[in-house]
């Protein structure tokens, strides 16, 4: 390597908030390539250790949540029992699983319920479920409330299998629901996701 290589590495490296170590002559080669070896080692190790899902708190329309990468947001304009509403949206993918986490505001005076029946309808739609979903009862934790999560089983729109974890949850004229999708959905994925949710 050339004297100016070594310059322009070691000039990138500063950027980067990292400092090229020189070899000093006393110590013996050998040790610093064991050195240099265990760092490595270390270095992997971390790397290997790293989580696929890297939980982040997330605050969506009064509703405080997490989720496991960072998310994008969105707005659009939805269809449910007959009303035009606004949903907004956060989500992300990661470790092959789909999080979403959404809003609905109702007018003064709209009935919750056929919104909700309606929005779950579309969700076993959209994923051409082959059966009525499972729910599964959660008791209030802490700041949480009590949820019904559905399971579902069905194909993406490329006709692989999915399964598909849901829950609504209504305060006042809000509804929130919150949508796992994944080939396979494991219980580091789903527990953390629906039981961190709290109120602002």
């Amino acid at each position: 390597m050339t004297i100016s290589g070594s310059r322009q590495i070691s000039n990138k490296l500063s950027l980067t908030g990292l400092r090229m170590q020189r070899r000093r002559p006393h110590v013996p080669l050998v040790a610093w390539r064991g050195r240099t070896a265990r760092v490595l080692a270390l270095c992997l190790l971390l790397c290997a250790c790293s989580p696929a899902l890297n939980w982040r708190s997330v605050t969506l329309e009064g509703v405080q949540a997490t989720l496991p990468c960072k998310p994008d947001q969105a707005q659009r304009p939805v269809q449910l029992a007959g009303l035009d509403l606004t949903l907004s949206m956060a989500g992300c993918e990661a470790d092959g699983g789909l999080y979403a986490i959404s809003h609905l505001r109702l007018a003064q005076g709209a009935q919750a319920q056929p919104v909700i029946d309606a929005w779950r309808a579309q969700a076993l739609e959209a994923m051409s479920a082959s059966a009525a979903p499972v729910s599964t009862p959660l008791a209030a934790l802490g700041a949480r409330p009590a949820l019904t999560v559905y399971q579902a089983s069905g194909t993406n729109p490329r006709g692989q299998a999915l399964q598909a974890r849901w829950t609504w949850v209504q305060r006042d004229r809000d509804i929130y629901h919150w949508a796992l999708y994944a080939p396979t959905i494991r219980p580091e994925m789903e527990e953390p996701f629906f039981s961190a949710m709290q109120w602002q």
